[in-house]
């Protein structure tokens, strides 16, 4: 197996986009048993990573940020085995793993997702996808007919919630903060869209849309300048999921606020569904084969130079994207 020096971007101390630097590795990577050493074709650039780089992770310094990436197999670890079926070149992609900000990673052999060579570099970033697939099939048997809220709708999950409920025959309205971001809301297939702009003021508009009953199921990402107005735009048995918090985390929720209203409140994580590596393969090729039959579109990424990495923090931040960032080391 031929040996390629490995440039890396690193964390030495929490901040801001700042602390981000390229350095090269001081040792070259050898896959060991049951692992697999592949060349980073693509590495995708998450909120999650920014709350790392923030210190919010509580990760040790210094680290690698990263969790998501694409690439192929370079080398293949002596005693890993055939029951993997991944061989040498193949295209593989990875969602739970630290240190995807790099030319090459090590990278368990269950953890492997095979994904098709036709698949554009956005195509074969299943993070976002794989997040999608968890919080539409977790919470509610979604049917015909069931209305359902999707905040940040034009963002790289947003847009592919608002897909898949779509698919699935929901009515769903989503929120976004600009005209642009909510012409790319319904784009993706959304019925309705709340422009909040910047004081995420959006309950009056969707008591409107629903007439007054609210929505079945609702999916917040916002946090902190959301997440109790969203409890109260739920119908009779709604549940409303918090799977992020890009304004900060929520405030508590008194289960006593719950009662009267009949509705849920969930919590949820991609990482907690893909633990189990046979979940993980499951759970990634009904994304596959979604993107494949093509009702699950993914949206052309922007990309950024490792050297950027800086730079794609900058403007997730700055929420002036849309749709996947990566870096291509």
């Amino acid at each position: 197996m031929e040996k390629a020096a490995m440039r890396r971007s690193m964390v030495r101390a929490f901040g801001g986009p700042e602390q981000l630097t390229v350095e090269p590795a001081d040792e070259a990577l050898e896959p060991g048993t049951g692992e697999l050493l592949v060349d980073v074709e693509a590495a995708g650039v998450n909120y999650l990573d920014v709350m790392h780089r923030q210190g919010l992770g509580k990760l040790p310094l210094p680290f690698t940020p990263g969790m998501e990436g694409v690439g192929r197999v370079r080398g293949i670890g002596k005693g890993t085995g055939n029951a993997s079926a991944v061989s040498v070149g193949q295209r593989v992609a990875w969602i739970n793993l630290r240190g995807s900000y790099a030319s090459q990673l090590l990278i368990p052999v269950e953890q492997a997702i095979p994904v098709p060579d036709a698949f554009t570099v956005s195509q074969a970033l299943l993070f976002q996808a794989m997040t999608a697939q968890y919080l539409v099939s977790e919470y509610r048997d979604v049917r015909p007919g069931d209305r359902v809220l999707v905040h940040a709708a034009a963002g790289g999950v947003g847009q592919l919630l608002v897909q898949w409920l779509k698919h699935l025959g929901a009515w769903v309205v989503g929120t976004t903060s600009s005209k642009a971001k909510a012409a790319v809301a319904r784009a993706a297939g959304a019925d309705a869209v709340i422009n909040y702009g910047r004081d995420y003021d959006f309950l009056d508009e969707l008591r409107v849309l629903t007439d007054g009953r609210g929505v079945d199921l609702a999916f917040d990402s916002i946090g902190a300048a959301t997440l109790a107005a969203t409890l109260k735009g739920l119908a009779k048995g709604g549940t409303a999921v918090s799977f992020g918090s890009a304004s900060g985390p929520p405030s508590i929720v008194n289960p006593l606020e719950l009662i009267n209203p009949c509705i849920r409140v969930a919590g949820g994580s991609v990482f907690s569904y893909v633990a189990d590596p046979a979940e993980l393969q499951r759970r990634a090729a009904v994304v596959v084969e979604a993107i494949r039959a093509g009702w699950l579109r993914i949206p052309e990424g922007t990309a950024y130079d490792l050297g950027q990495a800086s730079d794609a923090h900058r403007d997730i931040e700055g929420r002036g994207v849309k749709g996947k960032l990566y870096l291509t080391p």
